[in-house]
């Protein structure tokens, strides 16, 4: 797999914030490090690859298969949480957890993706609990600190689409 400009910010963004729950693995038992660790990967594979390109496919058939793709992962995700919870705050439980860390890195980009193209992948309608987790997990002091400002990933993106349509625009 390729990594993408876009999975290198992510990782830079997961490791400025996984200093937050470095005592993750002492705390927890080897079943529930599996678990998380199995989502964390689904959250890179299979909800990052099909949300970027809902954005970057081709042609509108390519970004219609990225937004189905999305959902799809996003309703995976919100049986995961359900389950994981336990019906507490954040995966983890009551306290922020290694699934927490990774998917949070998205937080701000959800919100600049919104912003951009209208697409929430984690709508209130279709999938409340993950809804209601992007908000308390943005609300996180901690989050508030690391997570990149919504304007500027918005300035960014656009920036973005700009080199990629000159550079079109030139082949």
């Amino acid at each position: 797999m390729t990594a993408h400009p876009e999975s290198t910010l992510h990782h830079h963004h997961r490791t400025r914030i996984v200093h937050l729950v470095f005592f993750l693995y002492d705390f927890t038992d080897p079943y529930e490090r599996a678990i998380a660790r199995f989502w964390a990967a689904y959250v890179d594979d299979k909800l990052l690859a099909s949300w970027l390109q809902t954005f970057r496919g081709k042609t509108e058939e390519d970004k219609a298969e990225g937004v189905k793709q999305t959902l799809a992962a996003v309703v995976h995700l919100e049986a995961a949480f359900k389950e994981c919870s336990k019906g507490k705050p954040f995966f983890g439980g009551n306290s922020v957890g290694y699934l927490d860390v990774t998917l949070g890195c998205l937080v701000a980009w959800v919100h600049a993706g919104e912003k951009l193209y209208g697409f929430n992948p984690f709508d209130a309608t279709k999938c409340p609990l993950l809804n209601a987790w992007v908000e308390r997990f943005g609300a996180l002091d901690a989050a508030k600190a690391v997570l990149p400002d919504t304007d500027r990933l918005v300035d960014y993106a656009k920036t973005r689409q700009a080199e990629a349509a000159a550079a079109a625009s030139n082949n």
